[in-house]
């Protein structure tokens, strides 16, 4: 299949398939006599893989590794793949309780009614001084 049709397969556009090619996240085309790149439908499922992953919080490099990592387990099935994804839960929850951490202050802030002086903007500020982070890394 031509780079078209792959990419309306794969819900990408073209160009984002030849950036996944120079990444060495897909191989390389073979070439039609005119010079067309052609695929196999293989490969269509690793741009919907490479897809999934991108939009589950994957690096690009993190997918490659994966990539390599559901090759393996389609050939040999094993813990390799699932202790990858077991990771990526643990990294994806420390970010989740950053991020409420994170909205719980903004709310806060949101929701200040304080004229003048504001208690949470000043603790805000005083956490993120200079000096006191200087203090912490000694």
């Amino acid at each position: 299949m031509r780079i078209g049709e792959l990419a309306g397969f794969a819900g990408l556009a073209p160009s984002t398939i030849r950036y996944y090619e120079r990444r060495g996240l897909l191989p390389r085309p073979v070439r039609t006599s005119s010079g067309y790149r052609s695929y196999s439908a293989e490969v269509g499922l690793q741009l919907r893989l490479i897809r999934w992953a991108k939009g589950v919080g994957f690096t690009l490099g993190e997918i490659r590794e994966l990539l390599e990592l559901v090759g393996e387990h389609a050939q040999n099935p094993g813990d390799r793949v699932r202790s990858r994804f077991d990771t990526k839960l643990r990294e994806v929850e420390g970010r989740m309780r950053q991020l409420a951490s994170i909205r719980d202050e903004l709310r806060a802030l949101a929701a200040c009614r304080c004229r003048s002086h504001c208690p949470i903007l000043a603790r805000a500020v005083a956490a993120s001084s200079p000096d006191r982070k200087r203090r912490r890394s000694r």
